[in-house]
C-alpha cells in the first residue's frame, strides 16, 4: 500500500511539473542571481571570436552561488555531456511523460532541440518558422550557464551552447530537480 502512494505521488508530481511548464506565466523569484540577462537576439546563430570557447560553464560565476547543490551537480554533468558530446545521455534527459510523448514523433537531433529549447525555442514567444529547429550534438563543444530563476518546483535556466564552427545559440533548460532524479521539460510544438 505504501509503494501504491509512493507512485500515485510521483505521478501526481509529474502531472503538475507538466501543467507548469506547458502555462506561459511566468512566477518570478525576488532572487539577484536572476540578474544575468540574454542579449533580446540571442535567438540567431551568432560567431564566437575566432571559435573561442568560454572559460569553464558558468556555474562558478556570482548569480549561481545561491543554485541548490544538486541542481549544481545536474548542470555540471549535463555540461560535460554535451562536452564529450555523449548522446546517450544527453537523450536520456527528458522528463518521462515529455520523453514518453515527443521522443517517437522526432529524429534525435530535432528532439534534442525541443528538449534543450535552442534558438527560438528558448524564448517565451511565438515560432517564426514552421519549420523546427536541429540540434546537432556532435558539433556542440561546450555550454555556458547564464542565469537561473525558480519557479516552483522547476528551475529555468538560460544558457548559450557554442559550436565547432565557432557559432553560439541560447539554449533554455527547465529542469525538474526535486525529482529522485532531476529530469529536463523541453518545449512542446
Amino acid at each position: 500500500m505504501k509503494r501504491y502512494h509512493q507512485r500515485l505521488s510521483l505521478l501526481a508530481l509529474f502531472f503538475l511539473a507538466s501543467l507548469l511548464a506547458s502555462c506561459a506565466t511566468r512566477i518570478p523569484q525576488s532572487n539577484e542571481a536572476i540578474s544575468a540577462t540574454i542579449p533580446p537576439k540571442a535567438t540567431e546563430k551568432t560567431p564566437s571570436p575566432s571559435g573561442s570557447l568560454p572559460a569553464g560553464n558558468g556555474l562558478d560565476a556570482p548569480q549561481f552561488r545561491s543554485l541548490p547543490p544538486e541542481a549544481r551537480d545536474y548542470l555540471a554533468v549535463l555540461a560535460e555531456a554535451f562536452r564529450k558530446t555523449n548522446k546517450d545521455f544527453l537523450v536520456s534527459q527528458g522528463e518521462a511523460q515529455y520523453e514518453q510523448d515527443l521522443r517517437p514523433l522526432y529524429d534525435e537531433e530535432t528532439y534534442l532541440a525541443l528538449l534543450y529549447r535552442i534558438g527560438p525555442y528558448s524564448e517565451d514567444s511565438e515560432w517564426k518558422s514552421a519549420s523546427l529547429e536541429r540540434l546537432e550534438y556532435t558539433q556542440v563543444r561546450a555550454i555556458k550557464y547564464l542565469a537561473w530563476e525558480e519557479k516552483g518546483p522547476m528551475l529555468d535556466i538560460k544558457g548559450r551552447l557554442y559550436f565547432q564552427n565557432g557559432s553560439s545559440l541560447p539554449c533554455r533548460i527547465v529542469l525538474v530537480w526535486r525529482l529522485i532524479e532531476p529530469r529536463i521539460l523541453g518545449e512542446r510544438p
